[in-house]
């Protein structure tokens, strides 16, 4: 069965993924490549949130996370890694670069325990920190593992001041065996250059060919070297290199060129349109990025094509081989794995890039494809355990419960007390769309005063109603105060404008009292992709399922899943 896992990759390895279980790995790690060079070698002044704590956010910096990691490695790991990592250390301080590289190296390490050794490892990287990562794959896999440097041409141009333009990114094949799989029959389309530069010859009928040897170096006994035709290449110290009934059945076929001057060696006639396909090269020039505007766009920041993938995975995979991206991000992976009949298992520690997954997914596949989502809480202490390892992700999974239609990413301390959004139709006869705030906490201290802050946020904001959701139960207080904020008039009658909800009610059943969403013109987001539903063991009110938009790629205060009500049917 197919898999997606919500949690930190490293974790998941760990306790889910077997030893030698797994024929290819493709790994594309966020990191912030378009930080200067000279600031990225610098420790910042405060301690950021850990990158894995952010949704499509690549800040990979020194803290808790990068220590514990460091010793990790020194205490458990030990080896080349460790001696690798503390040389490392001595020349990059406690930077941006070391924490990447140490996090990194933790992972590498469970990936190479996962990998068969028939397998082969992919990480896909640009040039800010290929050469390190370089460094640090020969320490754990073992500089013999190395077989290939290859480049992908992402762009076509780049303007970059003073500099050469960065058009490229690298990606490092590790293979812990040479008796790696490798796929000695696929390939790939000569470049068009070559064809102009090579091709210049032409039948009537418009076929393109170039010149080819019928004759091969030295000299023969047997047919190969006696004349053909009359024609005898043994005295140029050659031999005919295709039997004599070959060389009339091609000359029957029309591709033998008999030159004009008599006595002329005749040539083969190589047809372009004939040509096999050369063998994989390092440096891939035809398969081009996503384009913005293109159907397979989702807005992630670096979304890479399906092409790509496909061709790594036909490249080094079998049929029913199992496949794995620990950073599995917008599901790229995992969509060529599908396409091309792989098993799959994807990893990501962002809640929307599961939600993103499972939509492209039904998106995709129509309902075809199954595979299992693991890690979402499904129950209250898991919930706890969420909000206790990443607050920001228990708000993002806690905001998706309601069904909203934008999804704050806000970092730390500027989210302004929203963390969601949903619209909904006001009042009977009214053709104005009301607007439904949602804010959500995930720690045990509850106080009257949050109640009051959120109902400041709503009339700061000019929002009808607002849904405060908390981890635990609130207090008597709390719930007197929402109460005294009054009732809204929506389509489906008053309501509450303030509302209270607990995760800890939530799953024992009990559910607030929104109003139904709108309907969305499908016509308007016909090239856009929709979500699946919650999954969930409790049933959901029974308000339309809604589809999300994704927005493009999210800044640090961007709303990375936006409705837009103007796109909105009026209500019935």
């Amino acid at each position: 069965m197919n898999k997606l896992y919500f949690g930190d990759n490293v974790d998941v390895l760990r306790n889910d993924i077997a030893d030698e279980s797994v024929d290819l790995i493709y790994l594309d790690p966020p990191f912030n490549s378009n930080a200067r060079y000279n600031v990225l070698f610098e420790t910042p002044d405060t301690e950021k949130t850990s990158s894995q704590a952010e949704a499509f956010r690549d800040t990979w910096v020194w803290g808790d996370e990068a220590e514990r990691a460091y010793d990790d490695i020194m205490t458990k790991i030990r080896g080349n890694t460790a001696r690798f990592l503390e040389s490392f250390r001595y020349a990059l301080k406690e930077s941006d670069m070391m924490a990447y590289l140490t996090i990194m190296s933790v992972r590498l390490h469970e990936l190479k325990r996962a990998l068969k050794p028939n397998g082969s490892v992919y990480l896909h990287c640009d040039p800010t920190a290929s050469h390190y990562l370089k460094i640090m794959m020969d320490g754990i896999f073992g500089p013999q593992a190395f077989k290939n440097e290859v480049v992908w041409k992402r762009t076509s141009a780049h303007n970059s001041a003073r500099k050469w333009g960065p058009i490229h990114d690298t990606i490092l094949m590790y293979a812990p065996s040479d008796k790696f799989f490798w796929n000695k029959s696929l390939t790939q389309k000569y470049d068009q250059d070559y064809i102009d530069a090579f091709f210049v010859h032409e039948d009537p009928d418009g076929r393109k060919w170039a010149r080819g040897d019928l004759t091969g170096s030295g000299t023969r006994r047997g047919e190969s070297g006696k004349p053909w035709r009359g024609i005898d290449v043994t005295a140029k110290g050659r031999h005919w290199a295709v039997p004599h009934h070959e060389l009339e059945n091609l000359d029957r076929a029309g591709m033998i060129h008999w030159p004009e001057k008599a006595g002329g060696v005749p040539r083969l006639k190589r047809y372009a349109d004939d040509l096999p396909g050369m063998p994989l090269q390092d440096i891939i020039t035809d398969i081009k990025p996503v384009h913005n505007i293109g159907r397979e766009r989702l807005g992630y920041p670096t979304q890479k094509p399906v092409t790509l993938l496909e061709r790594i995975i036909r490249a080094s995979s079998d049929n029913d081989a199992v496949v794995l991206d620990p950073f599995c991000g917008c599901g790229t992976t995992i969509e060529a794995a599908q396409r091309l009949g792989r098993r799959w298992i994807g990893i990501d520690i962002a809640y929307h890039a599961v939600r993103v997954i499972e939509g492209r997914m039904s998106d995709e596949f129509r309902g075809t494809s199954r595979f299992q989502v693991l890690g979402i809480p499904a129950a209250f202490d898991q919930a706890v355990a969420l909000a206790g390892r990443d607050k920001y992700q228990f708000q993002w999974w806690a905001n998706y419960l309601f069904d909203p239609h934008a999804v704050r990413e806000i970092k730390k301390g500027a989210d302004r007390g929203i963390d969601g959004e949903l619209y909904f139709p006001m009042g009977p006869g009214s053709r104005s769309y009301g607007k439904l705030l949602i804010s959500a906490k995930g720690g045990k201290k509850l106080s009257p005063s949050m109640i009051r802050e959120f109902r400041g946020v709503l009339d700061r904001d000019k929002a009808e109603m607002g849904l405060f959701v908390c981890l635990y139960r609130p207090t008597s207080e709390m719930v007197r105060e929402a109460a005294t904020a009054g009732f809204v008039d929506t389509a489906q009658g008053r309501k509450p404008r303030l509302q209270i909800v607990s995760i800890q009610d939530w799953f024992e059943g009990y559910r607030p009292d929104l109003p139904h969403g709108p309907q969305l013109d499908s016509a308007a987001f016909s090239r856009r992709r929709k979500r699946p539903s919650i999954p969930t063991k409790l049933p959901k009110p029974d308000q339309p399922e809604l589809p999300l938009v994704i927005a493009g790629a999210p800044t640090d205060d961007a709303v990375v899943r936006h409705f837009n009500p103007s796109k909105v049917r009026k209500a019935s």
